[in-house]
């Protein structure tokens, strides 16, 4: 009975299976040895069939023991010299064995259902790459609490259409088409920062659409200390500038002025002395004060690097 009722349950597997797109799932790595463990495990634990997935760990040149911690496991494992996420993520899409492509980062950790509810908007053959939501792992700190209320790592955020900035998929939880990504000839290595917002957008202006899923969950580990909180801002204003040198004619500008993170570094310094009176709870006593910093040092990031790359967007 047990034989003939195991033998059911292989067939029901198998019909399944055929049903559901295959997917190479790719995760870039550096020094990640605090982390890699526990995401390669989420990711394992997939309620997807294991015949329609792979996962594919890119090692970025890491010096700690993610080579040694993700060789344990289960996987696909890729070495890859060249520094930055860029290099890694397509040395990942040149070893893809499927169709269809997920992305997500060393530090995160997979909702059960995650694959299965991305792979739903790739029915339609117009869609050319869908994002998830990113869940904050409950923070400790008062440097995540604030990473959280600032939507600093967000999807919802990201997908907002602004003049400067239109809607991009975080690769933190990003699936796309492996044809479109060779097609769009992968992501663009002379960007250190911005990425994913430039691989997004040439995937649009080629035609393709992004969507949305929200039941696609990855749970994220924010930053958690000030000082890699304000080097991970700085980044990113040194990737506006980037993406504005590269994309600017598609947006429509030659130049652009965005007065908003100057505004936010000048009203947040007047607003510390009340905060840090009468501000309840930790992080409204520090907010403004992290706002000053957090603005200026993307106006730091962002400056620099527009004098560096001789452009007019500040």
């Amino acid at each position: 009975m047990s034989m003939v009722l195991n033998s059911q349950k292989e067939s029901m597997d198998k019909e399944s299976s055929m049903d559901l797109p295959s997917v190479s799932i790719i995760v870039p790595v550096y020094n990640g040895e605090r982390f890699i463990g526990k995401c390669i495990e989420s990711l394992l634990a997939l309620d997807y069939p294991e015949n329609n997935r792979e996962i594919i760990i890119v090692d970025n040149n890491s010096k700690d023991r993610t080579s040694e911690i993700a060789k344990k496991y289960p996987v696909r494992y890729l070495f890859e010299r060249k520094q930055g996420p860029c290099c890694a993520r397509n040395t990942g899409i040149g070893n893809a064995a499927f169709p269809l492509i997920a992305f997500t980062d060393s530090d995160c950790l997979a909702d059960k259902s995650w694959i299965k509810e991305l792979v739903k908007a790739f029915q339609k053959k117009a869609v050319g790459g869908c994002g998830g939501h990113l869940e904050p792992v409950q923070p400790t700190t008062v440097i995540e609490e604030y990473v959280i209320y600032k939507e600093i790592l967000s999807q919802e955020r990201a997908l907002r259409d602004e003049a400067i900035s239109p809607p991009f998929l975080l690769t933190a939880n990003a699936m796309y088409r492996k044809k479109i990504l060779e097609e769009a000839e992968g992501f663009d290595e002379e960007i250190p920062v911005g990425e994913d917002a430039d691989l997004s957008w040439r995937v649009r202006w080629k035609g393709y659409s992004l969507e949305y899923e929200p039941r696609a969950i990855v749970y994220h580990h924010h930053r958690s200390t000030l000082w890699g909180l304000l080097r991970q801002i700085r980044s990113y204003g040194a990737g506006t500038s980037y993406l504005f040198r590269k994309h600017h004619g598609k947006l429509g500008y030659e130049t652009f002025f965005n007065k908003h993170p100057y505004l936010e570094m000048f009203t947040s310094l007047f607003r510390i002395p009340f905060h840090l009176l009468f501000g309840k709870g930790r992080l409204q006593k520090v907010l403004p004060m992290l706002e000053f910093l957090g603005a200026v040092f993307f106006l730091t990031g962002k400056i620099q690097t527009s004098l560096k790359l001789r452009i007019r967007f500040f």
